[in-house]
């Protein structure tokens, strides 16, 4: 594995920038899960439904769906960068061992793979088509 060539205090920049993250991600998943608690007591209430109602339900909960899983996938990336903080494996890609750049984990603080390897491993978590 290739050791990280990382100064301490960029660490702990990057660990206070995915500490904020973190912490705002689980505000967003938090409101997320009460605005859907508030319309299913909303949908409860009516008695009669056109199409159009249904129509725009259906529609806001892809929507809730979709950005409720990129919220929960880009909160386990900001938790494993901070295991990696505490492993001193920062800055190292999870899957090639390769570092990651300082440019990338500058702008994408939770990378925790190279370019080339989250491309990879995208092109093999997309399902068919």
């Amino acid at each position: 594995m290739a050791e990280s060539k990382l100064d301490a205090g960029f660490i702990e920049e990057q660990k206070r920038r995915l500490l904020e993250t973190k912490a705002e991600l689980e505000r967003i998943s938090e409101g997320m899960e009460q605005d859907q608690r508030d319309r299913a007591e909303d949908q409860d209430d009516q008695t009669e439904h056109d199409s159009g109602d249904l129509s725009q339900q259906i529609f806001t909960r892809e929507m809730d769906a979709t950005i409720e899983g990129q919220t929960d996938r880009r909160l386990q990336d900001v938790d494993r960068a901070l295991e990696k903080i505490e492993e001193g494996s920062y800055g190292i890609c999870d899957d090639t061992g390769e570092g990651i750049p300082q440019g990338r984990l500058e702008a994408m603080p939770e990378a925790i793979r190279t370019v080339e390897a989250q491309q990879n491993f995208e092109r093999e978590r997309r399902p068919p088509a």
